[in-house]
């Protein structure tokens, strides 16, 4: 049987969609036997515009050791089912651009990932999702649940 996904990418935000979309992965790794990459992307936020402050960068720092805290878990519920796991955190940046370069630089075969938010007309005009912009310039087939 030849392998058709043997590297599946799970950009994963901690939302229930995250969460579906990653026991899918678990599901067709095992089938596969692939292996299956978790990509959190943060953004350090600025609290006075264009100024890093004190408070900013220990906001950043909790979020970042929540995510740490979620990825951990994914990881051991990826080895009890016997399915090869690694995240990664990247820091700012818009995320689906983050997807889209983690997913070239690293040949993933597959990006399993969710559409969670339903937008206007008006913002799909000026403000594309990121599903929208993966969706669209994607390297590998997409499987958006």
């Amino acid at each position: 049987m030849t392998k058709t996904f043997n590297h599946i990418l799970v950009p994963f935000d901690g939302a229930p969609g995250s969460q579906k979309a990653f026991r899918k992965a678990i599901s067709l790794a095992q089938s596969l036997q692939g292996k299956i990459t978790i990509l959190t992307c943060l953004e350090e936020r600025h609290t006075f515009g264009f100024f890093k402050t004190k408070t900013s960068k220990q906001e950043f720092e909790k979020e970042q050791q929540v995510v740490e805290k979620q990825h951990h878990h994914l990881e051991k519920f990826a080895k009890d089912h016997n399915v090869p796991c690694n995240s990664k955190i990247v820091k700012n940046g818009m995320a689906s651009t983050k997807i889209l370069e983690f997913s070239k630089k690293h040949d993933v075969d597959l990006i399993i990932i969710t559409k969670t938010k339903h937008s206007s007309q008006y913002e799909r005009q000026h403000y594309h999702s990121t599903v929208e912009n993966v969706f669209r310039n994607a390297p590998c087939p997409i499987l958006i649940l």
